[in-house]
């Protein structure tokens, strides 16, 4: 079983709502917060990217000192709020990498 990043998720959602797939629920606002929620959980993810100097299941080249390594995902931000910004559209969460 392979594992889904959350923004991978995040996207599948984003299209299911772009595509009509909630028709109850299909409102601009809704394309707004799970686009945004989409965008912040990328840039999150590209965080840990860089600062890993590896992508998701990439190992080390070896030559770099360990930075560490990647451990899931935690529902929170890092100042201690729970993964949850509320907008004027609505809450939008998000997922932290942990790196451990």
């Amino acid at each position: 079983m392979k594992r889904i990043a959350p923004s991978e998720r995040m996207r599948k959602e984003l299209e299911e709502v772009m595509n009509g797939g909630n028709r109850e629920g299909f409102l601009m606002s809704e394309i707004i917060r799970k686009g945004g929620e989409l965008v912040l959980q990328e840039m999150l993810e590209q965080e840990a990217t860089e600062f890993l100097g590896r992508k998701r299941y990439e190992r080390s080249n070896g030559d770099s000192k360990g930075k560490g390594y990647r451990n899931g995902y935690e529902p929170r931000l890092p100042a201690g709020q729970a993964g949850r910004i509320k907008t004027s559209e609505g809450e939008i969460r998000v997922e932290q990498p942990q790196l451990r």
